[in-house]
């Protein structure tokens, strides 16, 4: 039986227990904490190495060692906050309640990750940003799989589930688009100097970090109806071990796990060096602007062509081919792309076909978990979509570190006109 037909069976019989009817508009509002996250995760991803290295001065060595450490710890918590999701029991409901509260955590760590503290040493300094972020993003790890939990029950038909998540996905396309095109030149106005400094990235982590709790509160509350206290009985609640089997026997959640590990290493690498790039080889960091922009334009118009591929081929043939499309020009990048604009244009339209697959993986996911409640007989929906975080994670661990080690192996030292 494959995971499709599953997912298929599973959501009908969810329509025949819930009255629920996911309109456009609830659609629309629980994707609108992707907008908020979206923007601060986004500085977070493609600035913080940038913002270590030449605003806090940190060493290049020292930068790529606290990222693999930090983002070791990310990766390993993922897991461990969908078992506590799943296990606890809070009284605004089993899910919206860590999406109403891990978000004012993630703010504060996130604020206090871009502040640069005075009077410490270099390894004070790198204890003091590895403890907030790895905080924060434990916390993110809280929000977002809570929030992803609850994809397969907004979505309880077919349909309403490529609509859920595709919508969750053109949100957050949309916040890499205002990211692309307001990020720097916001950074560079808040610091006051038209340059990249400190005050410029902590007031605009003040600004969108805070944006990103009122976001996932937005989305809490249009969850509501599928959320109740109560909902989930406590019986159907899997022990541990029961957890750890629906997980390493569901063939269908590894392989999906595997091909998003892939899929976002390439695109993390990239991005990870795109900022030195096109300051220290093209001598146009302008041009960072643009290449962002060229991703997320991509990636949004794939985000809305993967849905309409998806009803006539169905989810996993629209995956493949979203893969094989992002492979196929990032390889033919690497051979003509050393033109600045060319590598541009290529990673352009290698976003484009990675947005098949992004814009149907939480469709994907909602029909693994299915699958693995179809299987067993209980559910475990948080530790299942909470794993939907783990390949990126990994891949920031990969990626981060490669372009970290990478700078310290040519003896780059950060602030160099």
């Amino acid at each position: 039986m494959s995971v499709n037909n599953v997912g298929s069976a599973a959501s009908i019989e969810n329509v025949r227990s819930s009255e629920f009817s996911l309109s456009t508009g609830r659609a629309t509002a629980f994707g609108t904490a992707e907008v908020g996250f979206g923007l601060m995760m986004q500085v977070a991803v493609s600035y913080f190495a940038y913002f270590l290295t030449d605003i806090a001065l940190l060493g290049p060595a020292i930068v790529g060692t606290m990222l693999l450490i930090n983002r070791i710890v990310d990766a390993i918590s993922v897991p461990l906050t969908g078992a506590i999701i799943e296990k606890s029991n809070l009284p605004w409901g089993k899910y919206r309640s860590w999406m109403m509260i891990a978000p004012a955590v993630v703010a504060f760590c996130f604020i206090m990750m871009f502040r640069v503290p005075s009077g410490m040493s270099e390894v004070a300094m790198a204890i003091y940003f590895s403890v907030f972020y790895m905080l924060g993003h434990i916390f993110v790890n809280f929000s977002y799989a809570s929030r992803f939990s609850l994809l397969p029950a907004m979505g309880n038909t077919p349909k309403s589930r490529i609509m859920v998540a595709s919508r969750t996905n053109q949100m957050n396309t949309a916040s890499r688009i205002l990211f692309s095109l307001i990020s720097l030149p916001l950074i560079m106005w808040l610091g006051g100097e038209e340059v990249r400094n400190a005050r410029g990235f902590f007031l605009y982590m003040l600004i969108f970090a805070t944006l990103q709790w009122v976001g996932y509160m937005i989305s809490a509350r249009a969850a509501k109806p599928v959320d109740i206290p109560g909902r989930w009985p406590k019986k159907n609640v899997p022990t541990g071990r029961e957890m750890i089997n629906q997980v390493v026997t569901n063939k269908h959640l590894i392989i999906l796990m595997l091909a998003e590990l892939g899929r976002f290493t390439a695109a993390l690498s990239l991005a990870g060096f795109a900022v030195y790039f096109y300051q220290y080889v093209a001598g146009d960091m302008a041009l960072v602007s643009m290449y962002f922009l060229s991703l997320t334009v991509g990636g949004f118009v794939g985000n809305l062509i993967g849905p309409q591929i998806a009803k006539r081929l169905g989810t996993k043939k629209t995956y493949i081919i979203g893969l094989f499309g992002q492979a196929f020009f990032l390889v033919l990048a690497y051979f003509i792309g050393r033109e600045p604009m060319a590598f541009l244009a290529l990673s352009g339209l290698a976003s484009l076909s990675s947005g098949f697959g992004f814009s149907i993986s939480g469709a994907v996911y909602s029909d693994c978990a299915d699958y693995a409640e179809w299987k067993t007989g209980k559910s475990a929906k948080g530790i299942v979509m909470s794993l939907s975080a783990f390949p990126i994670k990994i891949a920031m661990v990969i990626s981060g570190s490669i372009a970290a080690y990478a700078l310290a192996a040519i003896g780059y030292v950060g602030g160099m006109p």
